[in-house]
Parts: structure tokens; C-alpha cells; sequence
């Protein structure tokens, strides 16, 4: 499907598609362009690129509302900026900037109101891309307010790569050691912060 443009990013393993609900349009970043293709392969198109040269790493896209959020970075992973456009590129809301640490895992509701990700919240940042305690946060635009939702977390493990289920009760995350080598397991945890339940194991 991508064999003239290509996903690239600072890390293969931290870069992320999105093919949008009856939607025949799948959307990719190669560096700081984030483009949109036909699941044939065809049609090519540009949608958005960085103003600062910062690299697209995630994206959630609603083509209802015409609503993009995206998570950008620099070569290293880091100086995370998680916003949110219109189609036309224009800025909507600044969700996350100017703090230090990995921030990985991106999702938007249907309504575009309500907002997921994974933050690394010692802030560390080295070579290997370790993180050492990323919890899920949701951030509600309506309300303008960030809430974490990783209170059932043990100690010593990350929560990455957090996505609403299909009925957005729910959030599905894998949850790991820090060690970065270690097994992931697959967990599912209301979006009010209660339950914290192991639906796979082995997995993300």
C-alpha cells in the first residue's frame, strides 16, 4: 500500500498508523509529513506537515469532525508536543508540550472531547528510549483538565499504548517491566480509573 511514500520515524517500534472507521483512507508519517493513501494503494496525499521540522510519530484522526491528534517529537523521543488539528492544519488545542520524557500511545474518542496517552512521568530520557514509570492519562477537552488513570499500576512497570474499546467504556492497555525486555500483558480498566482487569497474556 506504501511502496512509494514509506512510514519513517525516529523508531520503527514507537511509530503508529491509523485506518479510521469506515474510513477507506489510512494515515502514516514518514518524519514530519503525515500523509493519507487508499487502502488499493492509491491516491496519495499530504495532509499535514510540521512547521518546526518535529517528527510525527502517532496520530488518531476522526474524518466526521474533521479532527486530527497528533503526537510529534524530536530525533531522540522526546520534546513530546500532543496536539490536535483540522483538516486544514490550523491548531486547535495543545494537550501536551514543554515536559521533559516519552509520551507513547495516542487515542481520541468519537466525540474528539476526550483524549488518551501514555506519559513517562519521571521525565528520564537516554539513548536505549528506556521508560521507567508511564502511566495513562485522559485529557478532557471540555473540561480542560488532565486525569491519570493507571492508579491499580504495580511498581517497576509501564502502561503503554492505551486505546479506547469500541464502546469507549473501557480503556485496553499492555502493561510491562521497565526493563524493556520483559513479557507484556494485555489489561482493560474503566474509563473512571476503577477496575483494572488481565484480558491476554503474552501480548500487546
Amino acid at each position: 500500500v506504501t511502496s512509494s511514500v514509506r512510514p519513517n520515524g525516529f523508531n520503527l517500534n514507537e511509530i503508529t498508523i491509523d485506518w479510521p472507521a469506515n474510513s477507506n483512507k489510512i494515515y502514516f508519517a514518514n518524519l514530519n509529513k503525515l500523509y493519507r493513501i487508499g487502502s488499493d494503494g492509491q491516491g496519495l496525499e499530504l495532509v499535514y506537515q510540521t512547521t518546526d521540522g518535529s517528527l510525527i510519530s502517532e496520530m488518531s484522526v476522526n474524518e466526521n469532525s474533521n479532527i486530527i491528534a497528533l503526537k510529534t517529537n524530536n530525533l531522540d523521543g522526546y520534546d513530546v508536543k500532543v496536539f490536535t488539528i483540522d483538516f486544514n492544519g490550523n491548531t486547535i488545542a495543545i494537550l501536551f508540550s514543554d515536559q521533559p520524557g516519552a509520551v507513547s500511545g495516542l487515542d481520541m474518542s468519537v466525540s474528539t472531547q476526550k483524549i488518551i496517552y501514555s506519559y513517562d512521568i519521571t521525565g528520564s530520557e537516554s539513548p536505549d528510549y528506556r521508560r521507567w514509570d508511564s502511566r495513562v492519562f485522559i485529557y478532557d477537552m471540555s473540561a480542560l483538565e488532565t486525569i491519570e488513570l493507571s492508579n491499580g499500576k504495580e511498581a517497576g512497570t509501564n502502561d503503554l499504548e492505551p486505546s479506547f474499546s469500541p464502546n469507549e467504556a473501557s480503556i485496553i492497555f499492555t502493561n510491562t517491566s521497565n526493563d524493556g525486555i520483559s513479557q507484556k500483558n494485555i489489561h482493560i480498566q474503566g474509563v473512571d480509573g476503577r477496575g483494572r482487569d488481565l484480558i491476554q497474556t503474552n501480548a500487546f
